[in-house]
């Protein structure tokens, strides 16, 4: 199934098209020719072995694909993480396995990790880490790469590195109102360290996006990572003098709304086990308002929104709650 590779894959007389032109006659005909040997056969005989290709979009650095086959029984997903020459992901320049020496990460049980989860900071905070951001109000529980293809498979993208060529790039698609699909997400703090992860789901331009942020913690649950994040709305792009490149994004204050965006999106996924809420932001209302790094204003009931990601797929009615703590809506 080419559409789970990639929703927006080429047919073969797309490419051919883009390849070819109008005074090259033979040539045409020989990228023809071509296309059409290396088409992916559809169908698979039992006990066959086919080779093809699926036309996809190129991607900087490293592309993650999913490669899928319908049985008529099952369903069957391989996950493929290919690198890629030229732009490299910020993600890739992140060394995850000198995060914590191998003493310092701790096996957690459930009640245990809701427990440590409802101790970790409210907040993100600037790099001195002497002033409060956005709220950290989502904990993604995953085992390795996995965890990725749940948010690749519904369209996030990873961003490039926060350097100046993707600051020109920002710059541009800011003024000609263009999307850049894997924009820099500026950095924010936990632990003292800038995020480890971040993803972004861009919407008819640069300005308007949802985009979330992860940190590794110390803690494994039946062997699979815990993150702690943050995920917020971008609404518009405002001037500010805190920062070097002058511009930063002005949030939606209501980030338990995009809280629920995320959680809606990685059911849609088929991948989310378990999920639930546990304390640890605090209340920010609109008689006693807090604000993020960049002055804008948030409310939240103070949640943190905990989803467990696995495998097989699930639909919704076989997500177990974890009753831990209810919604006051």
């Amino acid at each position: 199934m080419p559409i789970v590779t990639d929703p927006n894959f080429f047919s073969e007389a797309e490419v051919e098209r883009l390849l070819s032109a109008w005074w090259r006659g033979s040539k045409n005909a020989s990228i023809a020719a071509a296309i059409e040997r290396a088409r992916m056969s559809e169908v698979v005989g039992e006990k066959q072995t086919v080779t093809g290709v699926v036309f996809t979009h190129r991607e900087g650095g490293a592309k993650l694909f999913t490669v899928g086959f319908e049985t008529g029984a099952e369903e069957l997903l391989f996950r493929f993480a290919l690198p890629i020459a030229g732009i490299s992901y910020a993600i890739q320049k992140v060394d995850f396995g000198n995060i914590y020496p191998q003493s310092a990460i701790e096996e957690v049980d459930l009640p245990t990790l809701r427990q440590k989860l409802a101790q970790l900071p409210c907040c993100t905070t600037n790099k001195r880490g002497d002033r409060n951001g956005d709220p950290l109000n989502i904990v993604i529980v995953a085992r390795g790469l996995d965890g990725l293809f749940s948010f690749i498979g519904r369209g996030w993208k990873l961003d490039e590195p926060f350097d100046l060529h993707s600051i020109f790039r920002t710059v541009g698609a800011f003024m000609f109102r263009n999307e850049y699909l894997n924009a820099p997400v500026s950095p924010l703090h936990v632990f003292g360290r800038p995020q480890e992860v971040a993803l972004q789901k861009a919407r008819n331009n640069i300005s308007l996006r949802n985009h979330l942020r992860l940190w590794l913690t110390p803690y494994r649950l039946d062997g699979m990572q815990v993150w702690i994040g943050q995920i917020s709305r971008d609404i518009g792009i405002k001037l500010t003098t805190d920062v070097w490149y002058l511009t930063t994004h002005r949030i939606s204050p209501d980030v338990d709304q995009d809280r629920f965006y995320l959680l809606q999106d990685l059911i849609m996924s088929g991948s989310v086990s378990r999920f639930g809420y546990v304390q640890g932001v605090g209340a920010s209302t609109a008689q006693n308002q807090r604000v993020n790094l960049g002055g804008d204003p948030y409310l939240t009931d103070g949640l943190r929104l905990v989803v467990i990601l696995g495998a097989p797929r699930r639909v919704l009615d076989q997500i177990d709650f974890l009753n831990w703590e209810r919604l006051r809506r």
